[in-house]
């Protein structure tokens, strides 16, 4: 069946405690959301609202019934102080800031296409590509076929080498996102090889920002050259960058000679869905007990042994009836191997 996969395609993986929908596209993520239990996101919920405070460019700040207060996007000049509005969140809330909204207008966009979703629906409509095949997999099946965890930590080394040549740093700070591109043992003879360096360099880094889900102010450490060049690859980065991030602001060039970009940020980084590496370990061992339940022929005799710190986790989660969870206290306190005993 993983043959007949789509090249560019949705994935709606519920197994165990976790909801993962990720973006796939040659089999590698290109965007992704995550949560544990019932704390889906609140992007895609709908509210009423009661405008506080207008400012510049169509943005306003609205409180809730719960007195939460939101940043609106799209509200026209004609809504004035103590307007009631509808609104649907469009973001989580992060590094303090408020949470971000748009507001919705009679026959809308987004009145007519959300209207009838679910949660997931509304999710994948914000945030994710448009238009392609959405495949749902209860046991992370194809997570696994298209070794999807090598992709996500792969995504998350602060190191990119690119194909045709150098490297790509990511560095996150409280205050931005630093890149700096590094062109390693590439030889650029004059400035338009360095120019044409820096457009494809420059499609890397917007990928890896979507990828990683990066917002806020992003500040690119380009290899110098002449201002006429620095002029064109702006006007490249301004034509290119829309097609990724249409709400993104290129700003071009400081005085640092920095090239400076501001993305709203939707959902969380990619690095906040695990908190460390043995919650990632837990996650997949649950996972693992999924996968193989619906492996094997013979719904009896399957344990999972573990360590005693695995044990008294996992004893705590839902699993297949048919696996005995079983404790062994000569492993490693986290190790976990499923097993299936011959009769």
């Amino acid at each position: 069946m993983i043959d007949k996969i789509y090249k560019h395609f949705i994935l709606i993986d519920k197994c165990a405690d976790e909801t993962r929908i990720v973006e796939i596209l040659d089999k590698k993520i290109v965007k992704f959301i995550s949560w544990f239990g019932n704390n889906i996101p609140i992007i895609g919920n709908i509210y009423d609202a009661i405008i506080i405070k207008k400012l510049n460019g169509g943005i306003a700040r609205a409180k809730i019934k719960n007195k939460t207060i939101v940043t609106v996007r799209g509200v026209p000049q004609s809504i004035k102080i103590n307007s009631q509005i509808k609104i649907i969140i469009t973001s989580e809330k992060f590094d303090e800031k408020p949470i971000q909204a748009k507001i919705l207008l009679s026959n809308s966009e987004y009145d007519n296409k959300l209207v009838n979703l679910d949660n997931l629906e509304k999710i994948i409509y914000l945030y994710f590509t448009k238009d392609i095949p959405v495949v749902k997999d209860e046991h992370a099946i194809y997570w696994e076929v298209l070794e999807l965890d090598n992709c996500f930590l792969k995504a998350l080394e602060p190191k990119i080498e690119l194909d045709e040549g150098g490297i790509i740093w990511i560095e996150k700070t409280k205050a931005a996102t630093l890149i700096d591109i590094d062109t390693g043992k590439i030889k650029l003879n004059n400035n338009v090889d360095t120019l044409d360096f820096c457009k494809k360099v420059f499609v890397k880094c917007i990928e890896e920002i979507r990828l990683r889900n990066i917002g806020g102010m992003i500040l690119i450490d380009f290899p110098r050259m002449p201002y006429v060049y620095k002029k064109e690859l702006h006007q490249y980065i301004l034509e290119t960058g829309k097609k990724y991030f249409n709400d993104g602001t290129f700003l071009g060039f400081s005085k640092l000679l920095l090239y400076e970009i501001y993305i709203p940020r939707s959902i969380a980084l990619l690095d906040s869905f695990y908190k460390n590496i043995d919650e990632y370990n837990f996650q997949n061992h649950l996972r693992s007990l999924w996968r193989k339940s619906i492996e094997v022929k013979s719904k009896n005799n399957i344990d999972f042994l573990c360590g005693i710190n695995l044990y008294k986790k996992i004893k705590t989660k839902k699993t297949p009836t048919f696996i005995n969870i079983v404790q062994r206290t000569e492993l490693p306190e986290d190790y976990g191997e499923l097993m299936e005993i011959k009769k």
